[in-house]
């Protein structure tokens, strides 16, 4: 990756994390650490928890729990080219789309995948509940639960 190229994406991360500086000294406070999914495809409910981490170094870290007790950790690393970010797992397996960075601020992310379902998260400080939850890590075979992305 060329060094300009990775710059403006380390760039564009610590935006995503930290937003535009504020005066609220409450809110400067906080420390988000990552993203809850908040909608997903106008609204429609999930019947878990999606938590995701995008770290500087162009790794990523999601913990959902989508049907199943405790959450699953998925590792990977992702990619920022313009507005679209896109990632592959661990494992190897790409994630399902890549997504349209349609807004960015200091409290939400929205992206648009492929097939057009738009996912709205809000930035959170990752709970320890989410973290410690976890019961597997990678990606699971055929039957279980799908990752997320």
């Amino acid at each position: 990756m060329k060094r300009g190229l990775k710059m403006g994406v380390v760039a564009v991360l610590a935006f995503l994390m930290a937003g535009c500086g504020g005066s609220d000294k409450k809110e400067d406070a906080i420390n988000y650490d990552g993203w809850m999914l908040s909608t997903w495809n106008g609204g429609t409910e999930l019947s878990g928890k999606v938590f995701l981490q995008l770290n500087g170094d162009m790794t990523f870290v999601l913990y959902q729990c989508i049907d199943t007790p405790g959450y699953q950790k998925l590792t990977g690393t992702y990619s920022i080219d313009g507005q679209v970010i896109s990632g592959v797992y661990s494992s190897g397996i790409p994630w399902e789309s890549s997504y349209v960075i349609e807004k960015q601020t200091k409290t939400e992310l929205q992206l648009r995948s492929e097939k057009e379902i738009v996912s709205l998260y809000t930035a959170v400080e990752v709970p320890a509940y989410a973290k410690d939850g976890v019961v597997a890590s990678g990606v699971r075979s055929s039957g279980a639960e799908k990752p997320f992305l």
